[in-house]
């Protein structure tokens, strides 16, 4: 053994200082913090290269095997709780796990045809129009409603009486609904819902049921008469929303506040008052004298003016279909009878194919909007915030594929007119409808369909006809599919190669084939 080691290895080892110690702790937090660091950069290094392998498998896939690739566009990821489940059961399901907008009744359509127009048209046109619509209201009704909510986001609340205010001077001098529905006509609306009133209370025809109409505020003008009679001239069939609420009649002695609180409630002039304070909920009737009020202009509705179409409740019902069905024998009953999911929230398809399996008809209304604001109203957000042509037939081949209706909602000016986007996007709507109307209108849509089942693309169905809208590359998949007689571009009807193997379909439309509006491919099955 080396003497030197020896002689080393016998020194006696010093105790160490406190300062060492300190020091020795101290190296040691910093190398497991370190220790730390450089595990979380690890990590985020393996998902990062996790995320391009998979981006780069899927890009493989897509180049080498397409048939072998998951669907994974417009398709449920989630659980399936209707699976398996009886009609019944889907019911009591919905019941309790999904909004109530998203539940309807089971409709026996073979015993009522003369419905049968409301799921062939497939796209109606919502018209939110009435005092919030009018300067210097901003387009929401809502507005007037307090909301601890909307207080910290700081938005505009007024005062019900300022916004009723503007009943007093309102009389659209550029009302022409004629203009309106034959624009619509052309763009393949079938179908119009007007709101004859809405739940500030103010009626747009002369009632002779008490004064917030405009017998008392626009010298007897008709607004509900022209709008009628634009509908029917144009073809379109006639709907008229009707809000149960009135949040007008006896509003000094009405609650203004969403949702309740059980600490305090909200009068009128947005004045904290005690919780015990006797106050009528901001979505009931405040007594009979109300119900009898709302029960007499329904009924003008539905006896003034011809045959009604549709009839769109919001917030409670006044009458019963069967109540209604006494003035208007053939009167479709939108609310209360199908369901409406409202906005994409509730109108994705995971819920919608519930409410398809469940057997109940529906119809999407959903704001003509690409960012959320509250307006169903005209509001000067409406002038740019607005869906383009492609986005909206999209969605309504969208709803079509899932066996609904789109009815989107485009709000008229206070002053009457239809904003400008509006004629512009109907008369692409036009060109678009002369060569594929039949991709959306009269389509089979009972369950199962393609959608979400055999495609990731929105298809929509006719017999032995599918009609698939490529997604972003192109492209067209669809499994479990017999291999088709034939396939085109329904806009021009030019042959498209495909590729058919292992009961799958795989079709590219070339580029020079694209334009900015759905390009809707054409397959016809062999019979």
């Amino acid at each position: 053994m080396n003497p030197l080691k020896t002689n080393l290895l016998s020194l006696p080892i010093p105790a160490p200082s406190p300062a060492m110690i300190s020091l020795s702790v101290a190296f040691e937090e910093i190398k497991e913090d370190s220790r730390k660091l450089m595990k979380q950069i690890t990590l985020a290094l393996i998902g990062l290269l996790a995320v391009a392998c998979t981006a780069h498998a899927q890009e493989k896939s897509l180049a080498e095997d397409p048939f072998a690739l998951e669907q994974t566009r417009h398709q449920s990821t989630g659980e399936r709780p209707w699976v398996g489940k009886t009609p019944k059961e889907v019911q009591a399901w919905a019941r309790k796990n999904l909004h109530r907008k998203l539940i309807g009744k089971e409709i026996d359509a073979a015993s009522h045809p003369e419905w049968d127009w409301f799921r062939e048209s497939g796209l109606g046109l919502f018209l939110h129009w009435g005092p919030p619509s009018v300067a210097p209201n901003n387009g929401d009704a809502w507005a007037m409603v307090w909301s601890q909510a909307k207080a910290n986001a700081k938005r505009k609340m007024m005062l019900p009486e300022e916004m009723f205010a503007v009943a007093e001077t309102w009389n659209p001098k550029k009302y022409d609904p004629d203009k309106w529905m034959a624009a619509a006509a052309q763009a393949g609306f079938g179908y119009a819902v007007l709101t004859s009133r809405h739940h500030d209370g103010y009626c747009l025809w002369p009632s002779e049921h008490g004064t917030w109409d405009t017998g008392d505020h626009m010298n007897g003008r008709d607004l509900i008469k022209d709008y009628v009679d634009a509908s029917r001239k144009h073809g379109l069939r006639v709907g008229l929303y009707y809000s149960g609420p009135n949040w007008h009649f006896n509003y000094k002695n009405r609650e203004f506040m969403h949702p309740p609180s059980k600490e305090f409630r909200m009068n009128y002039l947005h004045e904290k008052v005690d919780a015990s304070a006797k106050l009528t909920p901001l979505m009931a009737s405040s007594g009979p004298a109300e119900k009898e009020q709302s029960e007499g202009q329904v009924r003008e509705l539905m006896t003034n003016y011809g045959p009604i179409d549709m009839m769109w409740w919001d917030g409670n019902s006044i009458m019963t279909p069967e109540e209604l069905a006494k003035l208007q024998p053939n009167i479709f009953v939108a609310r209360g009878l199908i369901a409406t999911p409202e906005g994409m929230h509730h109108g994705e398809s995971e819920n919608v194919k519930v409410t398809n399996e469940a057997g109940w008809w529906w119809e999407l209304c959903i704001k003509s909007e690409n960012s959320f604001t509250p307006n169903w109203h005209y509001g000067v957000q409406c002038e740019t915030n607005h869906w383009d042509t492609d986005k909206l037939l999209t969605e309504l081949v969208r709803c079509r594929s899932l066996g609904g209706n789109l009815l989107v909602n485009i709000p008229p000016r206070g002053n009457g007119e239809m904003m400008d986007w509006y004629y512009e996007v109907c008369d692409e709507m036009a060109g678009w409808m002369k060569h594929s109307r039949e991709a959306v209108v009269d389509v089979d849509l009972d369950a199962p369909l393609p959608t979400l089942d055999k495609t990731q693309n929105f298809t929509t169905k006719r017999g032995n006809i599918f009609y698939s809208l490529p997604n972003d590359q192109g492209v067209v998949f669809i499994r479990d599919v017999q291999r088709p007689a034939s396939v085109t571009l329904l806009r021009t009807g030019e042959p498209i190669d495909f590729e058919h193997r292992d009961g799958s379909l795989r079709i590219v439309l070339p580029e020079p084939m694209r334009t900015e509006l759905p390009d809707m491919v054409k397959i016809v099955l062999r019979e």
